[in-house]
């Protein structure tokens, strides 16, 4: 797939932002009945963190990557397998743990500079940038949740983007 630009995917967090309840919930659908896999792979994942159900950052990134990547393909995308997701994931968990050793007051950068070729760093970055808005003056308060959810929403762009 192509890259997605940063402008792509600001496009897609705006539309999703402008969106009600109703709308939000038919777009929820439509994901789990496109993207069974990833559905349940994010709220499982979600459920069994302390506080599962706060995780409301992560949803909507994960809906905006899937439309913005939707749109940029041009079509329905594939649905992603169980094989692919657990493979995304499990390469995702090596590079956080590789991550933790760096400075933890610049993930932003370690991410954009850890991944140079990376065919979606800018979605990438931008959902770092989503999942830290509010901690910008104190990264080292930020909960050890992002650190996870940043590791879903690269997993579901990997199995997304291909």
């Amino acid at each position: 797939m192509n890259t997605i630009s940063r402008e792509e995917i600001i496009e897609a967090w705006t539309w999703l932002c402008d969106l009600d309840d109703a709308e939000t919930s038919v777009l929820v659908k439509k994901f789990m009945d496109q993207q069974p896999a990833l559905g349940i792979y994010l709220f499982a994942n979600m459920q069994e963190m302390e506080g599962g159900a706060e995780h409301t950052r992560i949803v909507e990134l994960v809906m905006a990557t899937w439309q913005a990547m939707s749109k940029a393909a041009g079509r329905q995308l594939p649905a992603a397998t169980p094989e692919e997701i657990e493979r995304a994931e499990d390469a995702n968990t090596r590079t956080l743990e590789e991550l933790d050793e760096g400075s933890e007051f610049q993930w932003e950068n370690s991410v954009r500079n850890f991944f140079p070729d990376y065919n979606q760093r800018e979605m990438l970055g931008f959902g770092l940038e989503i999942l830290m808005s509010g901690n910008e003056d104190s990264p080292e308060l930020v909960p050890e949740s992002i650190g996870l959810e940043l590791v879903w929403l690269k997993t579901v762009i990997d199995a997304l983007d291909r």
